[in-house]
């Protein structure tokens, strides 16, 4: 595996662990404190992170098919998107907590994060996978065309027949 996608991997499972433990903050800890429009906006952040990540993941393990350098910036957009729509709906939601209305004009960014996700993916759509290579059957040139099989067959047959032998 090469380097940068082993480095890719293992963020990957870096974000998912942090995906794992703020869902379940705000499942815990955070519904005492927020209301329900914030949880569910908390848990958005939560949700697409997590897509996220396993893409990351996913992708970065099957490397060899996609072009290295869509594929390397396709998991940057991924790895932009989280920290900026995960980051900034996480931010929006618990705004309140932190005694500072500041953070609404956070939330102008958050469209950012999701263009950056949908880059990556029309990205991989549109470019992401190596051009196939032209494979050479090698069996097929080495076997006889069928008419030189036959006339093979049908001359060793004549050979073996009874007057051909006597």
């Amino acid at each position: 595996m090469k380097h940068t996608h082993r480095i890719y991997t293992r963020l990957g499972f870096l974000i998912a662990a942090i995906g794992v433990i703020l869902g379940a903050f705000g499942t815990h800890v955070l519904k005492e404190f927020i209301g329900e429009s914030e949880l569910n906006t908390f848990d958005i952040g939560v949700r697409y992170q997590m897509i996220h990540a396993l893409a990351i993941i996913v992708l970065s393990l099957g490397h060899r098919k996609f072009d290295e350098s869509k594929l390397d910036i396709a998991l940057g957009l991924f790895v932009t998107g989280i920290v900026i729509f995960s980051g900034s709906l996480y931010m929006l939601a618990t705004r309140n907590i932190w005694g500072n209305d500041s953070f609404r004009i956070i939330g102008a960014i958050t469209p950012l994060g999701g263009i950056a996700f949908i880059s990556g993916w029309l990205l991989l759509f549109f470019k992401g996978f190596k051009p196939e290579e032209k494979q050479v059957d090698i069996d097929a040139e080495s076997k006889p065309s069928k008419s030189k099989h036959r006339r093979h067959r049908s001359k060793s047959s004549s050979e073996s027949t009874p007057e051909a032998l006597g």
